[in-house]
């Protein structure tokens, strides 16, 4: 989840399905279906409106690079740590969820080409004292998404019984905003783009703020996020000449200006 245009800017096991959502982009019933594993509480990624339809930045993109692919999308959506799991037991065909390409994990699945960019920052309360300085979070309790690299990032770079770090894991990234408001938690570790979004909405106007430097470590968040398919999977190839497409065509930039006064484009690195 990485980084460098739009950091100039943010300086200032198991499988659980939770819902199946076919694309309203219907396309012809000749095409091949491609079943993508997403989330439904990432905003403004994926998300589910008023009336539960799966929306956001991601979602959009992948009707339009499945129009380029001429197959049908079916969005398979549950928890985060179930994704990778599910495409290796065939449940899905892809994994598009702001997943960071990282060494661990391409030895479970092969990625495409990268799709965006996601700096990694600490989000706190303003005036905490809190900062990327491991020595402030000492004695806090910190909320993390189970089974993102934020999780694996504590666990390998700060383990708690050193750092004297609480972390308590929730199985998605809302209640933590939820439970920072009520004073539960004191402070996370999340993609700054998610964060710019729920600071826009809701954090900024309660006291909350990105605090100290974006986290550059490349060997545990990866250079960007891309989209996962199993090993060897034909598909990877498809999906490049549709990311290629969403890029070149204005289709990205036009759905990034929706959500971000800044690029998330891997070509803004």
């Amino acid at each position: 989840m990485f980084k460098r245009n739009a950091l100039k800017w943010l300086a200032a096991g198991g499988i659980a399905f939770t819902g199946l959502a076919s694309t309203a982009h219907a396309q012809p019933a000749t095409t091949d279906v491609v079943r993508i594993g997403t989330l439904s509480d990432y905003a403004p990624f994926e998300y589910k409106d008023a009336n539960g339809q799966l929306k956001g930045m991601e979602i959009e993109l992948a009707h339009a690079m499945c129009k380029h692919m001429q197959a049908k999308c079916e969005f398979v959506t549950m928890d985060f740590d179930a994704l990778i799991p599910a495409l290796r037991a065939r449940k899905i065909d892809a994994v598009l969820a702001q997943m960071s390409i990282t060494e661990e994990r391409k030895k479970a699945v092969d990625f495409t080409d990268l799709f965006t960019l996601a700096p990694v920052q600490w989000v706190a309360k303003t005036g905490s004292g809190i900062t990327d300085n491991p020595e402030t979070l000492r004695g806090k309790t910190v909320g993390i998404y189970s089974g993102s690299n934020h999780e694996t990032y504590l666990k390998k770079r700060l383990p708690t019984a050193k750092s004297g770090i609480r972390v308590k894991a929730y199985p998605s990234q809302d209640p933590i905003w939820l439970d920072m408001e009520a004073g539960r938690v004191q402070a996370t570790l999340t993609d700054t783009t998610v964060a710019y979004d729920w600071l826009a909405k809701t954090g900024k106007a309660k006291g909350f703020e990105l605090v100290g430097k974006p986290i550059d470590d490349v060997a545990m968040f990866g250079e960007g996020t891309g989209i996962a398919v199993r090993k060897g999977d034909p598909l990877r190839a498809r999906f490049n000449a549709a990311i290629k497409q969403v890029l070149t065509d204005g289709t990205f930039a036009a759905e990034n200006k929706k959500v971000f006064p800044f690029s998330i484009a891997p070509t803004a690195k």
